[in-house]
């Protein structure tokens, strides 16, 4: 299929429009696409303990936010839910990612780092759900 050409300032003008109405879109639809895989691979590499020492295991408040009203790209956070007791929310969770030191109550945890493993499994496949909106983005016929 043949791309068109456009010499009106209508055409131009209303092509410009259609694409800011678009990249929205499509903006957000990546955003939330990248934000699932990402809370997928997370959840895939949380450990988890088969004694359950808390009310939930931190992958079952594994969360993700709402876009962010203040900031100018769509952005959603993923993480664990800090909840509103603390025996129901995953503020522990930091502790088997960084690790522990050896003190007079604990023998000390080494870090297990699957938030930052998580995160490298997510690169490439969230560049390329990102890569393929703005190419869906600029196509607008």
């Amino acid at each position: 299929m043949a791309k068109q050409r456009y010499d009106s300032d209508k055409d131009i003008s209303d092509k410009i429009r259609k694409l800011v109405i678009n990249s929205e879109k499509q903006s957000k639809q990546a955003v939330t696409k990248a934000a699932k895989l990402y809370k997928a691979n997370i959840e895939a590499n949380t450990p988890v303990h088969k004694r359950q020492t808390h009310s939930t295991h931190a992958v079952e408040v594994l969360k993700i936010s709402n876009f962010s009203r203040d900031e100018l790209n769509p952005t959603k956070t993923v993480g664990f839910d800090k909840g509103r007791k603390r025996k129901d929310a995953g503020w522990y969770i930091h502790f088997p990612d960084v690790g522990t030191r050896p003190s007079n109550r604990s023998m000390g945890q080494p870090p297990q780092h699957f938030m930052r493993r998580s995160l490298e499994m997510s690169k490439a496949p969230i560049l390329a759900i990102y890569k393929e909106a703005v190419r869906n983005m600029v196509d607008i016929d």
